[in-house]
């Protein structure tokens, strides 16, 4: 085995039992389906907060979940008081659990096209996508299909990360080590993967088996992280994509939230440090309009 592999292993079995990756919450999450839809229900009040500290309000509006998955958040604003609400993912299997939440015609679920959202011209008035616009194939096309479902004056909130964040390839349970994909090739990364997942330290989470609850025999098999799966933009790509619509925009950055990080939060200023040190990145898309909230396109923090 080559060197790097070794020692990407090697602090990977150090760090596996600390809470670098995961906290003690997210490992009980990852324990089963039900635990993992409680916790992302549980995320819906830190969307609520991120769209309040972004000037959005749901009170009223008709609201688009883009990404939605299985529904877990969707209900979450109706609860918060938006009059009806979309949720819209191309995962047909989510969005048929995701049926589940149904509320008539004030909580509807859609099946989506990577760049077509089923739904008519300004039918919304505000879109909120988190967690999801890292793992978007084609940025451009799907902030056009926002740009058409929004009303004049609507809002888009985007919640995501770039991918030199420590943790950007999505391989908690396999992967602890932060910024590993910045320091090794992917086949490097994969295979370190794979490697930890065969050890008889490694706890299974419940990604790791099938519908019928037996055990995936192998995974990490691959030589590359597929760009359908992860874009691998980084913020400034992001920012490249907002600029590029016809949107008004603003990008805030969320600095690391541990006491040993609390240094890194004027790196946030430096264009090219901030890739490594930004935790979050919250931006509001808003299409102009006779009642568009003003927006400055630009960076803060």
């Amino acid at each position: 085995m080559r060197m790097a592999e070794n020692v990407l292993f090697a602090l990977a079995r150090l760090m596996y039992r600390s809470e670098v990756a995961h906290s003690d919450q997210m490992k009980t999450a990852l324990a089963s389906p039900r635990a993992y839809a409680q916790y992302r229900a549980s995320r819906a009040q830190v969307v609520l907060e991120g769209a309040r500290a972004s000037g959005i309000d749901v009170t009223g509006r008709v609201v688009v979940d883009l990404g939605c998955n299985d529904g877990a958040i969707t209900p979450a604003y109706l609860d918060a008081g938006a009059s009806r609400v979309f949720g819209v993912d191309v995962d047909s299997e989510a969005i048929r659990r995701a049926g589940r939440h149904s509320i008539e015609d004030r909580l509807v679920f859609l099946e989506s096209s990577v760049d077509r959202l089923p739904l008519d011209d300004q039918v919304a008035d505000i879109v909120i996508c988190y967690d999801v616009f890292e793992h978007v194939a084609r940025p451009d096309a799907i902030l056009r299909e926002c740009y058409r479902v929004l009303r004049p004056g609507g809002q888009m909130l985007i919640g995501t990360w770039g991918w030199y964040h420590p943790y950007a390839p999505h391989l908690w349970s396999t992967m602890p080590v932060p910024w590993a994909h910045v320091f090794v090739s992917e086949r490097t990364l994969l295979r370190t993967c794979r490697r930890v997942y065969h050890s008889p330290w490694y706890r299974p989470t419940m990604h790791d088996f099938d519908a019928d609850g037996n055990r995936l025999a192998d995974k990490f098999t691959e030589e590359r992280i597929s760009t359908d799966y992860l874009n691998k933009y980084l913020i400034r790509d992001f920012e490249q994509v907002f600029a590029r619509s016809q949107f008004h925009t603003t990008v805030r950055l969320q600095p690391f939230g541990s006491r040993f990080a609390r240094w890194t939060k004027p790196l946030l200023r430096v264009p090219f440090a901030r890739e490594f040190v930004t935790s979050y990145m919250w931006a509001t898309l808003t299409r102009p309009g006779s009642d568009a909230i003003s927006s400055v396109s630009g960076a803060a923090v």
